[in-house]
């Protein structure tokens, strides 16, 4: 790769700024992406739309030359705190993980879908967001696309409950 040749950076931006920081970066010439998901963490209820929300809230990824266009405005512009770095040494973020992210991004909506793992009747699965955050439990059945039923103890006696299969990782 010559030294001409633009890297992509991540960039970390002040907290629910990343559309600013997008925008503002964009009027500067430069090149951004910012993944973009349905927020599987919200309470839905039959009055509320669907948020879409950063795959990676307060990151965005800025492709720049840094030998022919200056990254010092970065740090200056609205919204943005910095680039991403160790120690000195801005991070570079490989091309590749750039594009199978937007490979994987819906062409229609432009989000990119988070999909809930793959389990079975009897897997053991942790919650690791929401009410029921660190319960462990045994896995029962899906209940339609983005729902599970678990067995979790609660109070020393065994319950099902129904949750968002998004919120599940699988006990090894």
């Amino acid at each position: 790769m010559s030294a001409c040749s633009p890297n992509w950076f991540a960039v970390y931006t002040k907290p629910r700024q990343e559309q600013v920081a997008l925008l503002n970066l964009e009027r500067q010439a430069f090149e951004c992406y910012l993944p973009i998901a349905a927020d599987p963490y919200q309470r839905r209820n039959a009055r509320t739309r669907t948020r879409h929300e950063p795959l990676f809230p307060r990151y965005l990824f800025l492709s720049a030359a840094p030998d022919v266009q200056s990254l010092a405005t970065v740090r200056s512009t609205r919204g943005v705190v910095g680039l991403v770095r160790a120690g000195s040494e801005l991070i570079k973020i490989p091309a590749s993980i750039i594009a199978a992210l937007k490979t994987r991004m819906d062409t229609a909506t432009g989000l990119i879908p988070i999909d809930s793992i793959d389990l079975n009747n009897g897997d053991r699965v942790r919650v690791f967001d929401g009410p029921f955050a660190a319960l462990e439990g045994v896995f029962k059945e899906h209940r339609g696309q983005t729902r599970s039923l678990l067995l979790l103890e609660i109070l020393g006696r065994e319950t099902a409950v129904e949750i968002d299969a998004r919120l599940l990782q699988r006990v090894s």
